[in-house]
């Protein structure tokens, strides 16, 4: 992938996150190994479930017209993984948005669990300090932003960050929830941005592009393509997140088959990004 090196100083790639072996049917993941204390933070792939063509394997998405059984089976697996009840597995309804919600109330634990309705609707970021209440948001070339402080208080965010939401400010509006409802220093959140489609593959109209530019400046547009994870990473930066406490995981969704693609596949699943407070 084409970084420009500007953005990406300080950034850190793959040696922040571990491989973690698959275990009941699970495909190999990632987890996030420079996670706060008492924070837990894992990428999905897309091998290892039961769904079948065009979804195969490991599709987390209840609304892109995959079996609804095998969804509920992958989820249950992903969850059984961590030792976590994937009845109290929190998604919200993705509509690309930069609306961020929180997760506050017991009542709300395990809304989006078994089917794509969601009192979390419109939402593209979910916000909790509940313990033992994962939430998890389904990708297929958009960008997975996890955020994480710990302390006396732990406090997870993950956001589902496409062109639009980005643009709109998806990551500007999850870091300032944790910062003024939360109380959380700028400096002490941990930002883990997962698998997106890369600049490599992401080439867009001329307003498009336009927007990104006028938006987050040149570092964000290269040629006729955008750089998501650019983007992200120059909003988290200003929100004051020291360079040191961003990781990405680089790695192109389009180009890399281990991953879903709506942009190269079309009809597909979707993986996901787990985040959760012990």
């Amino acid at each position: 992938m084409n970084r420009n090196q500007s953005v990406y100083d300080g950034i850190n790639s793959y040696g922040s996150f571990a491989k973690v072996n698959p275990v009941f049917r699970l495909p190999l993941g990632w987890r996030f190994a420079g996670a706060p204390a008492g924070t837990n933070i894992f990428f999905t792939m897309r091998h290892g479930g039961v769904s079948r063509p065009p979804y195969e394997s490991l599709n987390l998405g209840f609304h892109v017209g995959d079996d609804h059984a095998r969804v509920l089976q992958n989820r249950t697996a992903l969850a059984e993984m961590h030792g976590i009840d994937p009845g109290g597995i929190t998604s919200p309804r993705q509509r690309h948005t930069a609306r961020v919600m929180l997760l506050e109330r017991d009542g709300q634990v395990g809304s989006g669990a078994f089917g794509e309705q969601s009192v979390f609707d419109p939402c593209d970021g979910l916000i909790t300090t509940l313990r033992k209440a994962p939430v998890l948001l389904h990708f297929a070339d958009c960008l997975p932003v996890v955020l994480a402080a710990g302390g006396e208080r732990p406090v997870v965010t993950v956001l589902h960050a496409g062109r639009k939401g980005l643009v709109d400010g998806v990551v500007k509006n999850g870091v300032a929830v944790m910062t003024d409802q939360f109380g959380a220093g700028p400096d002490s959140i941990t930002a883990a941005l997962g698998p997106a489609i890369g600049p490599c593959c992401y080439q867009v109209g001329v307003s498009i592009a336009g927007d990104f530019q006028a938006r987050f400046g040149p570092e964000s547009v290269i040629g006729a393509n955008v750089d998501l994870a650019a983007a992200a990473i120059i909003d988290l930066k200003s929100a004051g997140i020291p360079p040191d406490n961003i990781h990405l995981l680089d790695a192109c969704t389009c180009c890399n088959h281990d991953y879903y693609s709506y942009r190269r596949d079309g009809v597909t699943g979707r993986h996901g990004a787990l985040a959760w407070i012990e």
